[in-house]
């Protein structure tokens, strides 16, 4: 095996380098928030009602995204949170002062509808990245390099061998 051969089978370390950081980013990213998405997801929290206050919107090029921010009171009165923002909440699903029920999951500064939200997905998609990634890196620098492979004899085989015929120089 020829020395180029031999450095194209080993991997980067600079490329293992920038794919573990980007795998412990995204780590970084999703571990935290692990149990407030499935909370969220389920809607497994404190119950109450979201009063809407105020309508934020920011214009993006081709859509516009909007939340509702207002305050929470949680159904026992015991939990008072001002300034909380509805997940999901847009342009026309509510109107300033209206009540509507919602969920406490114990994100700071959010709140969820009862139905619970998808936001679940998102996260585990970046978790599932980055142990992809992690695995991968792994599997490039602890498995060995493949062996060489030995040349093989060719064998003879129907479609290759050299048929001697009568009349053509060869004896009978």
């Amino acid at each position: 095996m020829s020395t180029a051969q031999n450095r194209a089978r080993r991997p980067s370390g600079f490329v293992s380098s920038l794919v573990l950081g980007l795998a412990a980013l995204l780590l970084y990213v999703s571990l935290p928030n692990l149990g407030n998405v499935a909370r969220a997801a389920t809607a497994e929290g404190v119950a109450g009602t979201f009063t809407a206050g105020r309508l934020t919107c920011v214009r993006h090029p081709g859509h516009e995204q909007c939340e509702w921010t207002g305050t929470f009171t949680s159904a026992d009165g015991t939990v008072l949170r001002d300034a909380t923002t509805l997940y999901g909440s847009g342009r026309g699903s509510l109107k300033e002062g209206q009540e509507i029920r919602a969920v406490d999951v114990g994100n700071p500064g959010r709140v969820y509808r009862p139905e619970g939200s998808h936001e679940w997905i998102f996260t585990a998609l970046l978790l599932v990245t980055g142990y992809g990634l992690f695995a991968w890196v792994a599997r490039r620098h602890l498995t060995p390099p493949p062996r060489p492979r030995r040349a093989r004899r060719e064998r003879p085989t129907a479609h290759n061998r050299t048929r001697v015929q009568p009349g053509n120089g060869a004896p009978a």
